[in-house]
């Protein structure tokens, strides 16, 4: 499925906030009234479709900051004109806590790679919210009952309501952090990356107990709010671990036991899943020349955990997709040489398409992550 946001046109769009001042949302603003769900979601999906598009050619520029503004621009006016009718959809809700989370980084202390990872980070929330809408509220949703009228047995909307849950955490690892062995390094500043965990982290233990699933991840919802509750805690005292790093490493490595899969497996360092087998897909460095496509095959269809790239600039900045079986799963910004990239797949694949979306790349190393 190719992404709306990727192939849609481009409409004006003035920022008129610098990315440090706090964003408000206008509470005063109309609801337009839609006569579907399907509607109100498309329409919001072409808010922020257009600041996409925008914030893309200023990333694409080396102009981050703008960037970042921009994209902050467009959640507010999504959320500006949200209808009372759909307030309870997936797509709202991930619109406002866009803005919160946004809120609570800006905040932070400044550091040089903050703005990027924001950036970055926005980026993959705006893909995160369009997914939203396309795979839950529109073939699920219904006015006056949410999703109330679900079957707690459909297997297929579980899957979905719960990687929708836990993808606003793993955003926030792969965008923010990288990993060494079980080495974990923020990219930003520590401060940065616990303070969206702490928030994301609550938001996913939030959606499962509001969920017809509760009762079923009861023991995950409790380990959610606990590793939530720790890392505010650390980030308002400073206390209970050694140093910075160390704090990191075990507040990052409670969130990673949180969101495993099942009841019995906190406290286990295998996170009770049989240790991930990591391959690298490439035999050489390939260049990923801006506007084309370069597919990567691989040996075998299998199911794909996560991709750690290693990718620069060449010359200039670069920006290029992530796909997968035709989803974006993520999109990188390439300004230099710089920490590998998480991506995060969670799919069947036999292959892997890289899709410039500008500058020329120089792709190194393509490490597949996979059970």
């Amino acid at each position: 499925m190719k992404n709306t946001l990727m192939i849609l046109g481009l409409v004006g769009l003035m920022v008129t906030s610098p990315l440090m001042a706090e964003t408000k949302i206008n509470k005063t603003n109309t609801a337009t009234e839609y006569d579907s769900v399907s509607s109100f979601c498309r329409d919001r999906l072409s808010v922020l479709k257009n600041a996409y598009r925008q914030a893309e050619i200023e990333a694409q520029a080396g102009n981050p900051g703008v960037s970042a503004a921009i994209l902050e621009k467009g959640l507010v006016d999504a959320a500006n004109r949200i209808s009372p009718r759909y307030a309870q959809t997936l797509t709202s809700k991930a619109i406002q806590r866009g803005i919160t989370l946004l809120n609570e980084l800006k905040v932070t202390a400044d550091s040089k790679q903050k703005t990027r990872a924001i950036n970055h980070f926005l980026f993959n929330y705006f893909l995160f919210i369009e997914n939203v809408s396309n795979r839950l509220d529109i073939p699920y949703f219904q006015t006056g009952s949410a999703f109330s009228r679900v079957s707690a047995s459909n297997a297929q909307f579980e899957r979905l309501f719960v990687n929708f849950a836990s993808e606003q955490v793993k955003m926030v690892l792969d965008t923010m952090s990288t990993e060494d062995g079980r080495t974990i390094y923020p990219i930003g500043s520590p401060t940065l990356l616990l303070t969206a965990l702490r928030v994301t982290t609550q938001a996913m233990a939030n959606d499962l107990s509001e969920s017809i699933f509760a009762m079923r991840y009861a023991c995950t919802i409790q380990a959610l709010e606990t590793a939530s509750q720790d890392i505010a805690f650390y980030l308002n005292t400073r206390a209970s671990y050694a140093d910075e790093f160390v704090a990191v490493q075990e507040l990052v490595g409670a969130v990673k036991r949180a969101t495993a899969k099942g009841c019995a497996s906190y406290g286990n360092d295998s996170y009770g899943e049989a240790q991930p087998k990591t391959t690298d897909a490439l035999r050489s460095s390939i260049t990923l020349y801006s506007g084309t496509t370069q597919q990567v095959r691989l040996n075998s269809g299998r199911y794909i955990k996560k991709l750690i790239i290693s990718a620069e600039g060449i010359r200039n900045d670069a920006m290029f997709d992530v796909v997968v079986n035709g989803d974006v799963k993520g999109t990188i910004y390439v300004p230099g040489r710089d920490p590998s990239y998480f991506v995060t797949v969670e799919d069947y694949a036999d292959s892997i398409e890289l899709v410039s979306r500008g500058g020329n790349a120089l792709v190194s190393r393509i490490l597949v992550v996979a059970e």
